[in-house]
């Protein structure tokens, strides 16, 4: 029996791509390959963790990472901490988000989860360094897209050519989710709040020998 941690977690495996542009720089956007594993699956337990890579980069190039919650662990969130996080609603009911090579009666049923779930993204190799061998700056928080128009259409064809699918077949073939209301305090983009992250420095003592 392989030991946890020699190859990833033993939980159940999940692949999506979808798509992320950069909080206050919507035109830096790009496709993202995420690896998840699932650690609570029901209810407000509901919890999924994924390793986001780069698509068409040798070897894979690891971008960040994205916490996903149920919307009930997300509207127990105080507002602050709701504005790190985006909605998923209309990544599920477009087809930007799919999960390659999984039939449709399975994607169907996931999608019926992640519909009504939240994400927090973190990029460690910064946009602007896309193509530096090295993560180098200051991570990024990560958006999703929440409406048609906003992502350039024949970016999206660029994916579904590459996976061999069709977004909009895929958004018609969902139309039977039902689609919850995004809870206030996400995407807060959209109300023109630009978050960015930073490096802060204090004065202290670790206290440790040096």
């Amino acid at each position: 029996m392989t030991k946890e941690g020699l190859i990833g977690p033993e939980n159940a495996m999940l692949f999506l791509n979808g798509f992320h542009f950069i909080s206050g720089e919507p035109d830096h956007y790009l496709q993202a390959n995420h690896h998840c594993s699932l650690v609570g699956n029901t209810g407000f337990d509901a919890f999924i963790q994924c390793a986001i890579y780069v698509p068409g980069t040798q070897p894979a190039r690891l971008a960040g990472i994205e916490y996903i919650v149920s919307g009930d662990a997300f509207a127990s969130f105080p507002i602050e901490e709701r504005q790190l996080w985006h909605s998923h609603q209309f990544e599920v009911s477009s087809g930007y988000l799919i999960e390659p090579g999984l039939p449709e009666t399975v994607d169907k049923e996931i999608m019926k989860i992640l519909v009504n779930s939240y994400g927090k993204t973190v990029h460690t190799w910064r946009w602007d360094q896309k193509n530096n061998t090295l993560p180098l700056g200051i991570p990024e928080l990560v958006n999703g897209y929440t409406g048609h128009g906003q992502l350039p259409p024949d970016f999206v064809e660029e994916r579904d050519d590459y996976y061999e699918v069709n977004s909009t077949k895929i958004s018609q073939s969902r139309r039977d989710i039902v689609v919850p209301e995004v809870q206030r305090g996400a995407d807060v983009w959209k109300e023109g709040i630009i978050l960015t992250l930073g490096l802060v420095n204090n004065t202290g003592s670790t206290n440790f020998d040096v």
